[in-house]
């Protein structure tokens, strides 16, 4: 039957109607959508704008005051000794300013902090003292915090298994993230969760602190860029799980050095992913440094030779991760970038056993490069100065004037030892980059220098030094022998 005149049926009504309300509903919802994303990404954008206000507002002041006594001394208005009563004074006021700065701030400026403590000689003793807890002693999120990541990161099944032994405490924690002890099948492990927030803080606060470098000290500039890009590297976990099975394996098939034995964790694959790593737990540890530093403190004054002979065991054991680090770089081409002394320990209270963790840096190295790099750990230990340049050079170090004194300096404080003259390490670098400035440098030699850098500072803190060159030298040597075969037999 037809409708009556005027009127309309329900059925296109409410079809019309749902349609126009579906299309509103779209257009509502896709704006919405782009609200929100726009609103989250302007809040990403000024919390960057913050932090990195907030690094400048803390950092300038401590530089400034550093900068003022070092132009007074220049200008006469303070005597030499007058200049260091007040180098000193500034130095334990800013430690106590940069600590609670980066405990403050969090993200990349606590691995910036751990850099900084890891070398005595170059960083002030005060700052060395108060910077050291961040090796390992930050203050963590608690075992809520980390249960609620190994769910996200490894599903209901795989998480319950972790979670139900799960510790509350960490037994670390830093810039990325924290540790937590716990069991499975038997076996003591400890996993590592990643902070959800920790990859985008890392990238805006690597950003400010290049700036500043850039401005500032001009010196670090370069290197620090290809640092950055490893760090930036660390956070997919995934890689670090199948960077501890291969250097375990590589440690395997090499013979052991001197008497020390070293234990890298054994990784937990199936129980890792982009924010967790599991691993086997290394009981009855210590780091190195603070072992070193107790067993000599704790000697008797009537038993010097006590000192003596402990000090030769623990320049033996340095000497020996020297060596190991440098068969990882030069041999494998596979190697931890960031042996600070948080993560070398000491194990079952004997320094012949050393336990080697976090290889969230691990670094790879083309054969070429490996090769190239085996050539001038040669002619630095030959003290050659005219083939380290040409080397150098060649492996992409480039300064203004190209003067070859100053390259060859360069050289030796990436691969061989840390300056020793009467200016302060961080003074000889600016007048050697005054003297002939960077331009460029090896970008993938970097990390391999920072292991020089770090190790060498591990030294330091247990007051020993050593010519790097010359422990390195046999592992050059092997690879350059072994590249010569392959080559000949392959022609």
């Amino acid at each position: 039957m037809a409708a009556p005149f005027g009127a309309i049926p329900v059925s296109p009504l409410m079809s019309s109607m749902s349609s126009r309300m579906s299309f509103l509903t779209s257009r509502l919802s896709k704006r919405g959508v782009l609200c929100l994303s726009g609103a989250a990404l302007g809040a990403s954008q000024l919390q960057g704008v913050a932090r990195s206000a907030s690094f400048w507002w803390r950092a300038m002041p401590i530089w400034w005051r550093y900068r003022r006594v070092g132009w007074m001394r220049r200008s006469g208005l303070l005597s030499a000794a007058e200049a260091d009563a007040r180098i000193e004074a500034l130095h334990e006021r800013a430690a106590d300013d940069i600590l609670a700065a980066i405990l403050h701030m969090r993200g990349a400026y606590v691995k910036i902090g751990q850099v900084m403590s890891s070398r005595p000689d170059v960083i002030p003793g005060a700052w060395v003292k108060a910077l050291s807890q961040l090796q390992d002693s930050v203050p963590g999120r608690g075992g809520k915090v980390a249960r609620r990541e190994i769910r996200r990161g490894l599903g209901a099944s795989k998480s319950k298994r972790l979670i139900e032994t799960l510790q509350d405490e960490q037994i670390g924690a830093a810039a990325t993230g924290q540790v937590h002890r716990c069991a499975l099948d038997g076996k003591d492990l400890c996993v590592k969760i990643q902070y959800p927030e920790a990859e985008r803080l890392y990238k805006k606060d690597l950003a400010t602190v290049r700036w500043f470098l850039r401005l500032l000290q001009p010196e670090w500039s370069p290197v620090m860029a290809e640092i950055s890009r490893r760090f930036l590297s660390e956070f997919d976990f995934r890689n670090e799980a199948d960077a501890l099975g291969e250097v375990r394996a590589n440690l395997l098939l090499r013979p052991r050095i001197d008497d020390v034995v070293v234990e890298v964790p054994e990784p937990l694959p199936d129980f890792s992913s982009r924010r967790i790593v599991t691993m086997a737990y290394l009981p009855n540890s210590v780091k190195l440094a603070d072992w070193g530093k107790a067993r000599v403190g704790s000697l008797r004054w009537y038993a010097p030779w006590t000192a003596v002979l402990l000090r030769r065991r623990l320049r033996r054991t340095v000497r020996a991760l020297l060596a190991y680090h440098g068969q990882e770089i030069l041999l494998d081409g596979v190697f931890n970038g960031d042996p600070h002394p948080g993560n070398l320990l000491v194990l079952d209270d004997d320094p012949r056993k050393i336990g080697l963790i976090d290889y969230g840096q691990t670094t790879r190295l083309a054969k070429e490069r490996r090769l190239l790099l085996c050539e001038l750990v040669v002619a630095l230990a030959d003290a050659d100065e005219r083939r380290a340049v040409e080397v150098f050079t060649r492996a992409g170090f480039k300064t203004r004037d190209m003067r070859e004194d100053m390259i060859f300096q360069w050289a030796s404080l990436w691969f061989d030892r840390d300056y020793s003259g009467d200016l302060n390490p961080q003074a000889h670098i600016e007048v050697l980059n005054k003297s002939d400035p960077i331009k460029a440098v090896p970008e993938d030699w970097v990390m391999a220098a920072r292991v020089r850098f770090l190790l060498g500072g591990v030294a330091k803190h247990l007051g020993m030094s050593f010519k790097v060159a010359e422990v390195w030298r046999p592992f050059a040597e092997e690879a350059l022998r072994e590249a010569a075969e392959v080559k000949k037999h392959e022609q």
